[in-house]
């Protein structure tokens, strides 16, 4: 009977010894299985949401951001996040179709020097203005807006003189009217002069798209009149642009020259 109990309890003893052997073999495994699990990896990028075209400028509307898993970014030659800041007024350097992955290089900022050569049309010719910040007027002007051009005649301006005229009715009118509407702006510069000792706004160079027509107008108005740029807002006529003295002040009547003999209004 006591070897009977003897041998029960022996046998009690290894079936516990073996399930504990078990359960360490399945927590080992188990762990070992869990070390050899990697996370997955996901790369941010852009992509393009549709048809785009050469120097078309870039909008929010026409990109996305997207995650590619590391074995479908290994297939487009991506090791790391893609994302890139790009400058407004940036354009396509090239069609790309839609559903696309862009990369930096697909992007063309305004500094960049190849943005004239892309976004010039044909048949125009780049032109450099240089303006004082208190010629523009109605906001920000970047690359890729449109602006109307106007001139500012006064007393001080050449084209105030009439020829032949006295030096006391000389340039007494004072009018601004447009000489050109609708002119695309391809880039905007500013540079300030560090040695002026003037408080004083950066210079603003804006380089228009014109043809050779609109460029000996400009050319012209430069020489005899101050320039104003204007941020186009829509479409309107050149009359809605113009204005005299009389429009500012309904009474107002040239300068009365005296002399001896008679009274000339003029």
């Amino acid at each position: 009977m006591r070897t009977k109990l003897l041998l029960f309890v022996a046998l009690l003893a290894i079936i516990f010894g073996l399930y504990g052997l078990a359960g360490n073999l399945t927590r080992t495994e188990n762990t070992t299985n869990q070390k050899d699990i990697k996370p997955l990896k996901f790369y941010s990028v852009w992509q393009t949401k549709d048809d785009v075209k050469q120097a078309q400028v870039v909008k929010a509307n026409q990109i996305q951001v997207i995650k590619l898993s590391e074995k479908d970014a290994a297939q487009e030659g991506i090791t790391e996040d893609m994302l890139f800041e790009y400058p407004a007024g940036s354009i396509f350097r090239s069609d790309v179709s839609a559903g696309a992955i862009l990369l930096a290089t697909d992007i063309v900022a305004p500094n960049s020097p190849e943005y004239l050569d892309l976004t010039l049309a044909d048949g125009f010719v780049p032109y450099p203005l240089k303006v004082s910040p208190d010629a523009v007027v109605g906001g920000v002007i970047r690359a890729s807006t449109y602006i109307d051009i106007l001139a500012l005649t006064s007393p001080g301006t050449t084209a105030s003189i009439d020829v032949g005229s006295s030096a006391a009715a000389r340039g007494k009118s004072i009018s601004i009217s447009p000489v050109l509407m609708g002119i695309k702006v391809l880039r905007v510069d500013q540079s300030s002069d560090e040695a002026s000792q003037d408080d004083v706004g950066p210079d603003t160079h804006l380089i228009l798209e014109l043809d050779r027509k609109q460029v000996s107008v400009l050319s012209v108005a430069k020489q005899i009149a101050t320039l104003e740029v204007h941020k186009s807002v829509g479409s309107y006529r050149p009359a809605e642009l113009s204005a005299d003295a009389g429009d500012v002040l309904p009474g107002f009547k040239s300068v009365i020259e005296y002399r001896a003999d008679a009274i000339t209004i003029k």
